[in-house]
């Protein structure tokens, strides 16, 4: 059980570290750096149900909600907290992480609900950061909620990517049958939560949905 504990935060701390020394030499700044952590850690994390049990994942998830707690008060990371809008995203992963975990049912659901956090959400904020300047708007006409069509766009896009890489995984023999709410249900409603929720909780709703959901169907 150690080795594989090792062998699931071992990578993860290399992206920490590496995100730390690109951050220091100013190759990598702003929302750039958090997404460089947010997508590469996330999509590790996703496939941790395959070789730890939930109840373990559980554990280690907590510990990283620590590292983030101490990291928030210390600036430890910089590329964390290189954003100057108001987030608590960098906390409410972990609590994802956790959440899913104790709600775990099958592997390859939690593995759609984290990479619908890492890569859906990691992918549209990119796009729209990057390419979506054109098509911004700010949902309810609220500051904190800036988002684009190409980036909302994105993330239904990858949502539906992420849900078809589950059904690979092992979800295929209960998503046949739920075609409609794993194809478009979940990641329809995916997106309207993450252009609707503020300050990063959607770290945690979009995680909580898909679980939810799929557990529904299973």
């Amino acid at each position: 059980m150690f080795l594989k504990a090792l062998v699931a935060l071992l990578p993860v701390g290399l992206i920490l570290i590496s995100s730390e020394i690109l951050w220091r030499k100013k190759i990598i700044r702003g929302e750039r750096a958090r997404k460089f952590i947010h997508i590469l850690a996330g999509v590790w994390m996703a496939f941790w149900p395959f070789y730890l049990p939930f109840d373990g994942i559980f554990v280690l998830s907590s510990m990283t909600l620590v590292l983030a707690l101490y990291s928030r008060v210390t600036r430890l990371f910089h590329a964390i907290y290189s954003v100057k809008r108001k987030t608590y995203g960098d906390l409410l992963y972990s609590v994802a992480l956790m959440v899913c975990a104790y709600l775990g049912v099958e592997p390859w659901i939690f593995t759609v609900s984290i990479l619908l956090l890492a890569v859906a959400d990691g992918g549209a904020a990119v796009t729209g950061r990057f390419w979506g300047a054109k098509s911004e708007y700010h949902t309810f006409g609220v500051k904190a909620l800036r988002k684009s069509i190409l980036g909302t766009a994105t993330f239904f896009v990858l949502a539906v990517l992420c849900v078809g890489l589950g059904s690979l995984l092992g979800g295929w023999s209960t998503l046949k049958d739920y075609l409609l709410i794993g194809f478009l249900i979940l990641p329809l409603t995916a997106t309207v939560l993450e252009n609707i929720i503020p300050f990063g909780f959607d770290n945690v709703a979009i995680p909580l949905l898909a679980t939810l959901l799929l557990n529904a169907v299973v």
